[in-house]
């Protein structure tokens, strides 16, 4: 067997791994905090790399399903938005770092008042590992670690405290591992697909609405499954490089978690249809515009859910002119 079949057959074997994780409480699309999970990738380099990105995206959640069976009519409206920005340090092409700091706006508006809060999120920390990185091909692993940095007392006009979903934080503890893979054809040099699995482990919080008087309950999101593929290809032109993008994108999500009972409507199934188009002057500098659109969705009761998410990113990245580097 080559040394590219091994390559190929441990990458499968490695997806397969996350794929087949069933143990897990998974977050579901209502979520406290801003969405990280398609923001992990860190580019990485022979040289020692910095790299400042800032993503904004909005997330509509007006679309009520029951089970399988979207329901009309529905008099509740809401929506959220996150405001991200990371900082990824690459020491060199085998290891790289990133942290993430949030800004969360959730707004939700019912038959009796409107509902909403902003503040910082839950700051995250990210450790990626390139396995192997060669002209028309690469793996990276990753691991991190998400603090209870946001807010989780968010009250409502009338002083009734928020529920967990609508708050900044989480107010727990979360562990994030992600793999990702990706190969281009010799055959078709401008052409990539791509390939990546994420396992997002949520903690709980033990005193979640906790006051002087009231000690507060048990309250978890469920850890989750993403796994998605997809393919992009560069295009040339006078002012820089155009890249269009498509995927297909597929979401597990078990209970959340309520004084360790599962609670009802959470959890599900999530198809989902990635979009997205990235423009680069140069290799410093690219600015990308996503969108996300449901396929297909089954979840457990009835829950409101995403409609649409829109965003857009702006990156820019400089390399550490040291041809001396003895860590490369």
């Amino acid at each position: 067997m080559s040394g590219i079949q091994k390559n190929i057959i441990k990458t499968l074997l490695l997806i397969a791994l996350f794929m087949l994780s069933e143990n897990m409480n998974a977050q579901t699309c209502c979520a406290a905090g801003a969405p990280i999970g398609s923001y992990l990738e860190i580019q990485t380099g022979d040289k020692r790399l910095f790299s400042f990105q800032f993503r904004y995206e909005y997330n509509n959640v007006n679309r009520l399903v029951e089970n399988e069976n979207r329901i009309e009519n529905d008099p509740r409206t809401r929506y959220g938005q996150s405001f991200l920005w990371k900082l990824d340090f690459s020491l060199n092409k085998k290891l790289a770092f990133s942290a993430i700091v949030p800004f969360v706006h959730q707004s939700r508006n019912t038959i009796s008042e409107q509902q909403s809060s902003f503040g910082i999120g839950d700051f995250s920390f990210i450790t990626q590992y390139t396995h192997f990185k060669g002209r028309f091909r690469s793996l990276n692993i990753s691991a991190g670690i998400k603090f209870p940095t946001g807010k989780t007392n968010h009250r409502a006009d009338s002083q009734i405290l928020l529920s967990p979903d609508m708050q900044s934080g989480t107010g727990s503890f979360d562990f994030i591992f992600r793999s990702s893979a990706s190969k281009t054809f010799s055959s078709l040099p401008f052409l990539t697909s791509y390939a990546s699995a994420l396992f997002r482990l949520n903690g709980m919080n033990n005193d979640f609405g906790s006051t002087s008087t009231f000690v507060g309950r048990q309250f978890a999101f469920g850890d989750e499954v993403n796994s998605q593929i997809g393919a992009r290809y560069l295009l040339t032109l006078k002012s820089g490089f155009l890249t269009p993008d498509i995927g297909l994108k597929i979401r597990w999500a078990n209970h959340n978690l309520e004084q360790q009972q599962a609670a009802p409507n959470s959890g599900g199934y999530w198809l989902s249809l990635p979009l997205g188009v990235s423009f680069a002057p140069n290799e410093k500098k690219s600015i990308a515009f996503t969108a996300e659109l449901p396929l297909y969705q089954k979840l457990s009761g009835l829950q409101i859910t995403t409609a649409f998410r829109l965003g857009f990113q702006i990156n820019y990245t400089f390399q550490k002119n040291k041809t001396d580097d003895i860590l490369n």
